[in-house]
């Protein structure tokens, strides 16, 4: 795939024409209105264009190095035709740079001149330590994989919460990891051949160039069709218009409007909230609910068990024969009672409890010191006990008192 090649000087001609419409919609220097964007607006629109004019630049003016497009020569050329090329250019062999000395060297091998066509210019010229496939392999990895994660960054800034371009986040970086795996894939399963005397015809496609290529033009694309995406609508259409993410049906924050209020809430969430701040809160609420329930079943437990059976009771003008609810309850507790308290006072049961580690022993002590440590379970106990009261005990801060 050729792509047009233009001199430095056509390339600042062409940023010139890019700028001066962008800085005047952006700043809008000669205009009395003040500008529409807000100055985090402004700095993605200035990376934007940063980033575009870069692109372009690697697209336009330093496409990848190639020593056969350069001189004209097929893959199969002889490596003496390459060499004498190369010292015409340089004026004499005295003269040639030692990285191209090493790549006519390697060029005269046939799997190393199928590695230039894998893994490019730069990788055959460098890595002097390479000599298999797999140190080419390895040496030549880096390269594209930070190249990609600096892509992934600048599209995980240009949808920022809150942004335009927010819910294209998962399109941008879906596409970014699937034409990642895709490259790599290619480039080390895709065929290359040499021609032959018997095949001396056969073009072989220079795969390294050709993916470099396609890589700078979705990185060139992709930002600018993310920018984009949220004017045009696309969601709209019938075939194509699953695929796209309609914008936010509530105000832009994902979340539903509220349709209930309970009396005595205080309503703390603003109409800008994120998903993720009102998941923050719900988990804050629940942090304190969790305990509080568990408080109100232990209470509620304690207070049935304790409260007296004849202030319980109501006087009806008719008796009854069934026992009474608190009464049931009474004798439930009372009977849960007993069997504590025979389980405690049994010696064997406290040295099984206390050979397992759940000791429920009270501490002992002779004046400051310590001769018997408080049991495992009766200490787990009380701090359970002490955590709920601290914890449940205490009014949320997302209810009025």
């Amino acid at each position: 795939m050729e792509v047009p090649q233009l001199s430095v000087d056509t390339y600042a001609a062409l940023c010139l024409v890019i700028v001066t419409p962008w800085l005047y919609q952006t700043f809008k220097p000669f205009s009395t209105d003040r500008p529409t964007k807000t100055r985090t607006e402004q700095a993605i629109s200035t990376l934007l264009l940063s980033h575009t004019l870069y692109m372009l630049y690697e697209i336009l003016v330093s496409p990848p190095q190639n020593i056969f497009r350069v001189f004209g020569f097929g893959l199969g050329a002889a490596p003496e035709h390459l060499r004498a090329k190369v010292a015409e250019t340089y004026g004499g062999e005295q003269n040639i740079p030692a990285h191209l000395l090493l790549l006519l060297k390697r060029l005269g091998l046939s799997d190393l001149r199928l590695l230039y066509v894998r893994f490019g210019h730069n990788v055959l010229t460098t890595c002097s330590y390479c000599h298999s496939y797999g140190d080419f392999a390895l040496y030549a990895f880096p390269g594209p994989l930070l190249e990609y994660v600096r892509e992934i960054a600048f599209v995980g800034l240009l949808t920022l919460p809150k942004s335009t371009s927010e819910r294209y986040r998962p399109l941008g970086l879906g596409a970014l990891l699937v034409a990642l795996m895709t490259e790599a894939y290619w480039t080390l399963t895709a065929e290359a051949h040499l021609p032959t005397s018997s095949s001396p015809d056969i073009s072989t496609i220079m795969w390294h160039d050709l993916f470099v290529q396609l890589r700078h033009a979705l990185f060139f694309a992709l930002p600018l069709l993310l920018v984009a995406l949220p004017w045009l609508g696309l969601h709209r259409l019938p075939v194509i218009g699953p695929l796209f993410p309609a914008p936010p049906a509530h105000g832009g924050s994902g979340l539903p409007p509220a349709q209930y209020v309970i009396q005595g809430q205080k309503v703390t969430l603003p109409d800008d909230a994120t998903l993720l701040s009102a998941s923050t809160l719900a988990l804050q609420t629940l942090s304190h609910l969790v305990p509080a329930l568990h408080l109100f079943k232990y209470a509620n437990a304690a207070v049935m068990r304790l409260q007296s059976s004849a202030t319980s009771t109501s006087t009806t003008s008719t008796e009854s024969t069934s026992p009474a609810p608190h009464e049931r309850v009474s004798r439930w507790w009372a009977a849960e009672a007993h069997e504590g308290r025979a389980l405690r006072d049994d010696a064997s049961m406290r040295a099984v409890l206390s050979a397992a580690g759940l000791s429920v022993e009270p501490e002992v002590k002779e004046g400051e010191t310590v001769v018997r440590p408080e049991g495992q379970l009766l200490s787990s106990a009380k701090t359970a006990v002490k955590f709920l009261q601290e914890q449940g005990s205490v009014p949320s801060g997302l209810w009025m008192p």
